[in-house]
């Protein structure tokens, strides 16, 4: 009888603790006379969509654009420079004196650049990765949780830097430095900013990162692999693969090389557990340096002759003026001289 009593006790506290509750949010966190205001978001445009057209100097030559078209960066008296296409301003990368820039690439969809320099310290030489904000116009280190900064050390003063390739979205850059051997060294920097070399002495030909994922796909000769899973990543009927590309669909591109060219582009995304592979048949058989994939998810294919470019994607073209420099996210850049050409895909 004690026991029923005071299950009945704690059932009345918990019916009474239930109706206070919902009393609360029906009078005062759902009020009636909560007031919601409702604005529509406007999309903010492009200053550099303003211009089609920039100048650049005289003795420049080497540039490369941001994604959306706005920055022209490029190297000047042993600096890295970029030039603001929307007003025509200058900004400076800061680095120490005698360092040499070696490479430089903007980050997918940022107005960031990835710069990397040489420097020589007590008689050793390093790259070292930097970052340069090509709107605030700061120059920042590549750093550690202990604040010690990135540094690759190299084994000759002539090792360079063959390719890089990144993910902004997982945070994992890959170095590959190619040695006097004309062997190459593969380095990674994870979301903490921890160097490691992954591979060593190999004939890497190409490498890239899907989107999503921080292991690269690496292509040695005819063989493709996925670093840190096991055996060759093979594509059906394909003999010969090369890298093409990666998009922000997390979709990475394959060429099927046929001698020199590439006669066909496969596609996927490598995450997919039924992956599923789809493709692009070419008109005709085209160097590799012909076919673009831009982050956006267009594949551009070159021809030189006609300055015009196919776009698989949407089965249009573009007709360009000068020589191809690069794709950007509404098209492609062109240079003529001494002024670069936004070409619009209509």
């Amino acid at each position: 009888m004690r026991n029923i009593k005071r299950k009945l006790a704690w059932f009345a506290i918990a019916f009474v603790v239930q109706q206070f509750m919902f009393l609360f949010i029906d009078k005062i966190y759902l009020a009636s006379d909560s007031n919601f205001k409702v604005e529509k978001v406007e999309e903010q445009e492009n200053p550099a969509d303003k211009k089609t057209e920039i100048n650049i100097k005289n003795g420049i030559d080497e540039i490369k654009v941001s994604s959306d078209g706005r920055y022209v960066a490029y190297v000047e008296g042993g600096k890295l420079k970029v030039l603001d296409g929307s007003d025509d301003k200058e900004k400076q990368c800061d680095t120490d004196s005698g360092n040499e820039i070696v490479f430089y690439k903007w980050l997918n969809g940022e107005n960031k650049v990835l710069v990397i320099q040489k420097v020589k310290e007590k008689g050793a030489y390093y790259l070292e990765p930097i970052s340069f904000d090509a709107k605030k116009g700061e120059t920042s280190d590549i750093a550690n949780f202990d604040r010690n900064i990135v540094k690759i050390k190299l084994n000759s003063s002539k090792d360079e830097v063959n390719n890089v390739a990144f993910s902004n979205l997982t945070h994992s850059l890959y170095i590959e430095v190619k040695k006097s051997s004309e062997k190459c060294d593969l380095y990674y920097a994870n979301i903490m900013s921890e160097m490691k070399k992954v591979k060593s002495d190999r004939n890497i030909t190409d490498i890239v990162v899907p989107t999503t994922n921080a292991n690269a796909v690496v292509e040695e000769g005819n063989n493709l692999s996925v670093l840190n899973t096991k055996g060759n990543l093979l594509i059906p009927n394909v003999k010969t693969p090369k890298i093409l590309g990666a998009d922000v669909n997390d979709n990475v591109y394959f060429g099927e090389a046929s001698g020199d060219k590439i006669e066909k582009i496969y596609y996927t995304v490598l995450s997919d557990k039924n992956r599923k592979w789809n493709e692009f048949k070419l008109p005709e058989p085209t160097e590799k340096e012909d076919i673009i994939v831009d982050y956006s998810g267009k594949v551009y294919v070159n021809n030189k002759a006609k300055k015009s470019l196919a776009e698989l994607t949407t089965n249009k073209s573009i007709k360009y003026k000068g020589e191809l420099v690069q794709s950007y996210s509404k098209g492609v850049i062109s240079r003529e001289n001494n002024k670069l050409y936004k070409n619009k895909l209509d």
